[in-house]
């Protein structure tokens, strides 16, 4: 009995039945920036289970990270002023850790993900065009974010 032999790249996108959805990261980018952490970290992570991307689960733990650490961040510095360990004028300071953290995040997601999908443009797929959904996420979704009203934690997470 013949054995097939295999031979795959590490870096090789793995096909997926999503792939026709899939995208360049700029746009998950740019909506994460316009429209808020949630809407961002969404398409993150639709992107990468499109892309058949090899690094997702790493992927989709940094927007697990994200999305899990800034409400805790966030509480954490209301724990800390609520018991004095740091003063009411130094929490705006102490809460951009929570923005240094989106960011971090999203660049890294953007530089996975980044070079997956040049490996899968290569290879022939043809991305969609993220700019009318971006563009949608960013008015009508971070409108409709600002007018609910959202616990601070949830908030935390969302923007």
């Amino acid at each position: 009995m013949a054995q097939r032999a295999y031979y795959r790249l590490p870096d090789e996108p793995l096909p997926s039945g999503l792939s026709r959805y899939a995208t360049d990261p700029l746009w998950p980018l740019l909506t994460l920036m316009l429209a808020g952490g949630g809407f961002g970290l969404l398409w993150f992570a639709f992107n990468a289970a499109a892309l058949g991307s090899p690094t997702r689960w790493r992927e989709w733990g940094c927007v697990a990270l994200s999305a899990l650490g800034s409400p805790a961040l966030t509480a954490a510095v209301m724990i800390a002023v609520g018991f004095g360990w740091l003063a009411p004028a130094m929490a705006p300071y102490a809460l951009l850790s929570v923005l240094a953290l989106k960011v971090a995040v999203a660049y890294a997601l953007y530089l996975m993900q980044q070079h997956t999908f040049e490996v899968w443009e290569h290879y022939g797929g043809e991305p969609r065009n993220g700019l009318p959904l971006m563009v949608l996420l960013a008015v009508v979704g971070r409108g409709a974010l600002d007018l609910a009203a959202l616990p601070p934690l949830l908030r935390a997470a969302l923007q």
